[in-house]
């Protein structure tokens, strides 16, 4: 226990993690790994002179043992002569009405309920579980998934959060550690089966991954994740801070609006121009960037370069190319669109008149037609495979494809949940079908199977085009 309160206290100092006297809300699901983060907090509160309340978050998915799971939390806070402050949270039912994925539902119930926490009893503080494994395994997820610097430099050790921060005492501190500390307490930790279920990518990466990387690489694979990732957040810091000043430099508010002059921020290091614009949509939009694909900040700067008109963002952000500047304002609420499908000209022009564009489909070798309006996509397929009978309609119950770069087949709505689309913008994402298969997501992503190739003998081009502004 002397040794881990030796680490716990190096970050606390480190990164300043509490003030003396602070309130502090200690989030608690009964795993190893926050049951020693409480403990741990309760023998350093004296020296900190902190005051603890121990706050459980019951996500209703696991009937009785969930409840078993509360109550062993009061009673570990009771014997600690702390407070305690449990609620239960339907998030089963967040899952159906929002679309999103076990874990980030659980993820935004749980924040939402330690704010709630703070607010009612005056925290400046909350303490949350993650440790040195979490963090290896946060920057193996991101990297995956093609995250930027921000993203792989994983889990920061303090969040700025409306009410105070968000602090994580144990980063620097082992699972087996937090498992070590239980043991010597004479506790036994509850066990959520969630974190065994092999569906989910983070428990992949934590019981095949990680112990393949150690056993074949790196036995300190952990440690040089999480290594790394300090150093990463100090390079993602002092680039953050370039941004702000470049963004001061090129941004100007208008009336309800944003706008980035184009010219200057041509002017910028291309990592600047990233980070800029995305600064943009996070302060017009008061959201984080999470929901902003590589796809839509890419798709932003070649606005602002010169291609296309007009852009839609998530959170009902629309950017526009308005002389010589780049304006991103709110979206008017659209009307919902509702299930549209059209056979398309092969070879030929399709208008789509409830997405306000065109698809223009052209047969290598042959007559193509006029490409009038600004182009939103284009992509290649092999013609044999497609087929001369396509379709463009919206999505449909039980779509799935075979996502190029990706392996193996998806379920549509998965990946647009992967790819951050917000529900209400999923009937407007226009789909390219043959009569059985989607073969492209416009604008996101082809199916692998259908994707032109050096061994295509005859291909079909397919453009959509904006017919309204």
């Amino acid at each position: 226990m002397t040794a881990l309160l030796d680490k716990v206290r190096q970050t606390v100092e480190e990164h300043r993690l509490f003030e003396r006297g602070d309130k502090v809300v200690v989030a608690v699901s009964g795993g190893p790994d926050s049951t020693a983060l409480l403990l741990t907090l309760a023998a350093l509160s004296p020296e900190y002179d902190l005051d603890l309340i121990v706050a459980h978050l019951n996500h209703m998915f696991r009937g009785e043992e969930a409840e078993a799971d509360a109550r062993w939390v009061e009673d570990l806070a009771c014997r600690l002569n702390l407070p305690f402050v449990r609620e239960d949270a339907d998030v089963p039912a967040l899952i159906r009405s929002t679309g999103m994925t076990v874990e980030q539902a659980g993820r935004v119930a749980r924040y939402r309920f330690y704010e709630r926490v703070a607010h009612a009893v005056g925290a400046t503080r909350v303490a949350v579980g993650q440790t040195l494994d979490d963090q290896a395994e946060t920057v193996l997820i991101h990297l995956l998934r093609g995250a930027g610097l921000t993203g792989i430099a994983g889990i920061r050790p303090k969040r700025q959060v409306p009410y105070g921060y968000v602090v994580r005492p144990l980063l620097n501190v082992t699972r087996a550690e937090t498992e070590a500390c239980c043991a010597a307490a004479g506790l036994t930790p509850r066990r959520d089966p969630y974190n065994e279920d092999l569906a989910y990518l983070r428990n992949r990466i934590r019981h095949r991954l990680l112990p393949w990387l150690a056993d074949n690489i790196n036995p300190r694979i952990k440690e040089l994740l999480a290594q790394a990732a300090a150093i990463w957040q100090e390079e993602d810091n002092y680039l953050a801070d370039c941004a702000r000043t470049a963004y001061r430099e090129v941004a100007r508010e208008e009336e309800g609006a944003l706008a980035l002059a184009r010219e200057r921020l041509a002017a910028l290091p291309l990592a600047l121009q990233r980070r800029v614009v995305r600064l943009a949509y996070a302060t017009l939009s008061g959201e984080d960037t999470r929901d902003l694909a590589f796809e839509h900040t890419r798709a932003l700067l070649e606005l602002a370069a010169g291609g296309g008109q007009a852009l839609d963002l998530p959170h009902g952000v629309r950017a526009e190319r308005v002389g010589t500047d780049l304006v991103l304002s709110r979206r008017k609420e659209r009307e919902p669109v509702t299930p549209f499908g059209y056979s398309l000209a092969v070879p030929g022009v399709t208008v789509i008149p409830e997405l306000g564009c065109a698809v223009h489909v052209i047969i290598e070798g042959k007559p193509a037609p006029y490409p009038s309006g600004s182009l939103v996509a284009s992509a290649d397929f092999d013609y044999n495979e497609a087929g001369p009978q396509l379709f463009a309609r919206n999505r449909r119950a039980g779509d799935w494809f075979c996502p190029r770069g990706l392996k193996g087949r998806k379920k549509l709505s998965d990946f647009f949940i992967d790819a951050k689309v917000p529900r209400s913008e999923r009937d407007r994402v226009l789909i390219i079908a043959t009569p059985d298969n989607v073969i492209w997501v416009v604008g996101m992503r082809e199916d692998a199977r259908y994707v032109a190739g050096p061994a295509s003998t005859a291909k079909v081009r397919i453009e959509v085009r904006r017919t309204t502004g």
